[in-house]
């Protein structure tokens, strides 16, 4: 049954999902193909259709007809919770001045733009004004939201990224984190075996890693009429419609496991986005879908998938057959040099275990983002000292440190903590997930489609009619624990490190 609304609501939604769809294929294009000298117009581009969206989204006379009609829809329809979460949005933008949000816009395409430059330039000071500038916009956007009640500010950033989540939340999750693997990842460092993982540093030809990944979309049975592959700075997805999903990898020539897991993470994406019920397209039901929410879909992908050794059982004679260099290579030291865990820079590389004190560090430079108490001179030595405090290295470079991530540089601010949470969620759905069917026969006999089934019929189908903590709960039965995150990572990682045999 498709979802039935009023006329001028239909046009209402088409209108911005063309605007919407403009954008998007503005910034694909921008991050991937497009002569880097084009890309300052094409941002001007971006920056009128964002504004003409943003007026057309809240223009007085609309805002009232879609409060008239929400009142007029069933209460518990699919209808009426599609025009509550567009009200809802509306809240957060009908007060703010159309000159306030082209300031906005303007500001996250020009640090956008300056970001790459930057980055690839190892200049801080380069791109310092723009992120000052961005941030401070910001801020002065999001203090519009009827949320804001004055002193919770990064409550509102936290909110719009995934739905009822604050600081106080993030705060006590964290809290899980810093209290079961921060001890744990120690003891791994200190008494954990040697794991020889130099075949994941070696050189390997671009081309040939190319023509892997092939190897490995097939594997995870990609649709390749309705996802596209390509490569940028900052591997993303974007999500131009049900039936086109664009999603982007990177490959280093020294870092072999690299492109394989981000393009992995990134199918996670993509395939929420393919498997939501095809009603919910162009609609709030379909893209308020949260961002933890999401990446619990690309980091269960990743890790739960792509990390597994029934992952690698499947596509380990295709990987010998094309590169001989890992013939000497055992299954078991294969899959052992995937998952080893080293403390390192680059979040993006980090391994499975290490990787939320990452998301950590960024959660507590945030939140005195938001309250205006960071020194934009001394960021740089503020991420390094965080570093060096929870993994024990601290980076030499601004694009290894400050510079590393494109989230901030989009004006992303309340992001990057659903990383952490997404894992988490991720990992109490495994759990459950494996009850009902067995995961690794799947993997190793390339039934792909069984895990994508579940997934569809226990989590994607739904969209956003449901929030993930919603969905974590109605499939595991019980509320949402990060202890089952934390208590996953331990039982791997000890197995791993032969921990429990010392």
């Amino acid at each position: 049954m498709s979802l039935r609304f009023e006329p001028f609501y239909e046009e209402y939604l088409k209108k911005l999902a063309a605007y919407s769809f403009a954008q998007a294929l503005i910034y694909t294009d921008q991050a991937t193909v497009a002569p880097k000298k084009g890309v300052p117009f094409s941002s001007d581009q971006m920056s009128i259709l964002g504004q003409e969206e943003f007026k057309l989204a809240n223009d007085p006379e609309m805002v009232a007809k879609i409060e008239e009609y929400q009142k007029r829809l069933p209460e518990g329809s699919l209808e009426r919770k599609e025009v509550d979460m567009r009200v809802n949005d509306l809240a957060h933008t009908k007060n703010v001045p159309a000159d306030v949000y082209g300031g906005f816009i303007q500001a996250r395409n020009k640090a956008g733009y300056i970001w790459h430059e930057a980055k690839e330039k190892n200049d801080y000071e380069l791109f310092k004004p723009y992120l000052k500038d961005l941030m401070s916009r910001s801020i002065e956007f999001m203090k519009y939201s009827p949320k804001y009640n004055g002193n919770n500010l990064y409550d509102v950033f936290l909110d719009a990224y995934e739905p009822e989540m604050t600081e106080a939340k993030y705060d006590a999750f964290f809290d899980v984190i810093k209290e079961e693997l921060v001890p744990f990842i120690a003891r791994v460092q200190k008494e954990g075996r040697p794991i020889n993982d130099s075949m994941m540093s070696k050189t390997f030809d671009v081309k040939r890693q190319e023509q892997f990944m092939n190897t490995i979309m097939d594997y995870l049975q990609v649709d390749r009429d309705r996802v596209a592959l390509g490569t940028t700075e900052h591997p993303f997805t974007n999500f131009l419609s049900h039936n086109d999903m664009r999603i982007t990898t990177h490959y280093y020539p020294d870092r072999f496991l690299s492109a394989i897991l981000s393009t992995v993470h990134e199918y996670g994406h993509a395939l929420y986005g393919l498997q939501m019920d095809e009603q919910f397209e162009g609609t709030a039901l379909n893209t308020n879908v949260g961002s933890g929410a999401h990446e619990s879909q690309s980091r269960f992908l990743e890790n739960h998938i792509g990390r597994s050794r029934a992952f690698w059982q499947a596509n380990y004679d295709e990987l010998i057959r094309q590169f001989p260099e890992f013939k000497d290579v055992s299954l078991d030291e294969l899959v052992d040099q995937i998952n080893v865990s080293r403390p390192g820079l680059i979040r993006t590389e980090a391994d499975e275990l290490t990787y939320p004190l990452h998301i950590l560090i960024r959660y507590e430079i945030e939140k005195d983002m938001a309250e205006g108490k960071i020194d934009y001179d001394k960021l740089p030595e503020i991420w390094a000292d965080k570093y060096e405090q929870y993994l024990g290295v601290r980076p030499h470079t601004y694009s290894e440190g400050v510079l590393q991530d494109v989230h901030w540089s989009d004006g992303y601010l309340g992001y990057f903590p659903t990383y952490a949470l997404g894992s988490a969620y991720a990992a109490q759905l495994y759990r459950q997930m494996e009850k009902e069917i067995d995961v690794e026969e799947a993997l190793r006999t390339g039934h792909m489609e069984t895990i994508t089934g579940w997934l569809k019929e226990n989590v994607h189908h739904y969209a956003g009619s449901m929030t993930m903590a919603e969905i974590v709960e109605k499939v595991s039965g019980e509320p949402f624990d990060p202890h089952y995150y934390t208590d996953y990572l331990k039982e791997k990682y000890s197995k791993l490190y032969a921990l429990d045999e010392q």
